[in-house]
């Protein structure tokens, strides 16, 4: 959910934070206000593309936050535009991907004249139901089919792997006898090596040991002798001695004791390490020897032992295989002909599953857009069969549009205007309320060429979707605002230098509700009006 939008410099909008809350949020106010900011503002945090042009007069940069209850959004925009993710630097790319899990906006700022999704430059995930594969994936969770989805998803990744292996199979029995013979010698080569992990590190620190010798023998020699100094061993004794004529001095005896005899282990340690030292030239030699090999092998096989060690087990499994390959690409092909009619199998339950809902969903979004006054309009979600069975199946769903009798139907962004497109996306949501995941609604312009009860049945819709959505509305009509759960007010109001700026205020009172509904109906606060509005209220509330 979006919790509040901080806005700093961007346009007319001095500084503003705007508060939202859950259920059904209305923004309202004057034409020219500015409520087309408060969504530009969004769409910024959201990834929009950025113009220095939309800076605040007077300002070097604009700075937008959307703090959501996941994660805090943030666009900055001046002589360079800056993307953060709660503070950290990011991508308008990686707001988009975040932002378009959290948010669909409807309406005009996700419309161009040209049917084209634009959004100022918000990619297709912003510009919601608008591209096939958005609009698939509100087909299979209202048909309850996700759960077939992920299993055809897991059953094409059985396939294609299977085919792959087939694939790899054939390859190498085309490569011929040279090929095969190639793998072999180099397996040869792994297996002769003998390799084992973390050898050469050894050998490296027994080079080492053996090429000073000599002096690590003198030093240990030094060593011993001066641990076999009986000094500590005599001062052991005394203190012993002394302890039992003075019992105070038992605990230093008893630590003497055991530093004498940890002295002594020590003392027998370097002098088995020092018998054990090699000096013997030939040692050297076969270190050193063993050691450019295994650089050798290290240097064609990645680097490392561990890595050749590993090209030795891919080369046993893929040599192995060549040993019986006829054998070995029957196998495959039987795997992979069980994986496709698996595949099959799980496609066409979604495929049924798809065109059952889709019949569904096409009578219930037609009986919505009759109250929503859009009456000889017809929507259909036909299926699409794609060339090949994906990972979702074998079909897209495209919804398809027609505003009025007689025109042709065609897929929804290309033949709906804004405030159509608003209201059809509202339908589509009403109805798939349950199983549209986004937490956060935006729509704009849904009030377009529309009034009286058909206004009443957008209000009632859009309330209907505040108790599972959180939505945010622009509206210029009192009687879809008189359902808000926050109603917000957009206004101007001159700044120390006299400037008009934009000002967001939340309407706290039923007074204040009342009398920016009068203003919305009559353009004036009359005592009629007050009157009619505290009546839509109430209608509202009922």
């Amino acid at each position: 959910m979006l919790k509040e939008l901080k806005v700093r410099d961007l346009a007319l909008v001095a500084e503003s934070t705007v508060r939202f809350g859950p259920g059904l949020n209305l923004l309202t106010g004057e034409t020219g206000s500015g409520k087309s900011l408060i969504i530009d503002a969004l769409s910024l945090a959201l990834g929009s593309r950025a113009d220095p042009g939309q800076v605040r007069h007077g300002a070097d940069r604009a700075t937008v936050e959307a703090v959501f209850d996941s994660v805090a959004l943030q666009r900055e925009v001046g002589k360079r535009s800056v993307a953060r993710v709660d503070g950290r630097p990011a991508s308008p790319g990686q707001l988009r991907e975040l932002g378009g899990n959290l948010v669909a906006i409807h309406g005009q700022h996700a419309f161009s004249g040209r049917g084209q999704r634009v959004l100022n430059g918000l990619g297709p995930q912003h510009h919601a139901l608008l591209d096939t594969e958005t609009q698939t994936d509100l087909l299979d969770a209202y048909a309850g089919a996700l759960d077939i989805r992920a299993a055809v998803a897991t059953a094409h990744g059985a396939w294609v792997a299977a085919a792959a292996a087939v694939r790899d199979l054939e390859q190498l029995r085309s490569r011929g006898q040279r090929e095969q013979e190639y793998l072999r010698w180099q397996l040869d080569e792994l297996r002769g090596a003998d390799l084992k992990p973390g050898e050469d590190e050894a050998l490296s620190a027994e080079r080492t040991a053996v090429r000073h010798a000599a002096r690590l023998a003198e030093l240990g020699r030094q060593a011993t002798d001066a641990l076999h100094e009986d000094g500590l061993a005599r001062a052991a004794a005394a203190i012993s001695s002394a302890a039992a004529i003075d019992n105070r001095l038992s605990e230093q005896a008893t630590r003497l004791e055991a530093l004498a005899e940890e002295l002594t282990d020590v003392a027998a340690d370097v002098r088995r390490y020092v018998e054990l030292l090699d000096a013997d030239p030939r040692r050297l030699e076969a270190i050193e020897s063993r050691l450019a090999a295994i650089e050798g092998i290290k240097r064609k096989h990645g680097g490392s032992i561990e890595t050749a060690i590993q090209e030795r087990d891919r080369l046993e499994r893929q040599v192995g295989a060549t040993e019986d390959l006829d054998a070995a690409i029957t196998a495959a092909k039987a795997e992979r002909l069980k994986r496709r009619a698996e595949l099959e199998t799980a496609s066409a339950r979604l495929s049924k599953a798809r065109t059952a809902a889709a019949r569904r969903m096409e009578k219930a979004v037609a009986a919505e857009l009759l109250g929503l006054r859009l009456e000889g309009s017809r929507f259909e979600v036909p299926l699409r069969p794609q060339a090949e069975i994906g990972p979702a199946g074998a079909e897209i769903a495209e919804m398809m549009f027609s505003a009025n009798p007689g025109e042709p139907i065609a897929p929804l962004a290309r033949v709906a205007s804004g405030g159509e497109l608003a209201r059809v996306m509202l339908a589509i949501k009403t109805v798939s309320a349950d199983a549209d995941q986004l937490p956060t609604l935006v729509f704009d312009e849904v009030d377009a060429g529309i009034g009286g009860e058909a206004a009443i049945q957008v209000g009632l819709r859009l309330k209907a979707l505040g108790a599972r959505h959180q939505v945010l509305v622009v509206t210029h009509l009192a009687q879809i605002a008189s359902f808000a759960d926050h109603h917000l007010v957009v206004e101007k109001a001159p700044d120390s230098a006299g400037r008009n700026v934009v000002v967001v205020r939340e309407l706290a009172s039923e007074e204040e509700k009342a009398r920016e509904l009068a203003r919305m109906m009559s353009g004036g606060v009359t005592v009629k009006a007050v009157a009619r509005a505290r009546e839509l209220l109430e209608e509202a509330r009922r």
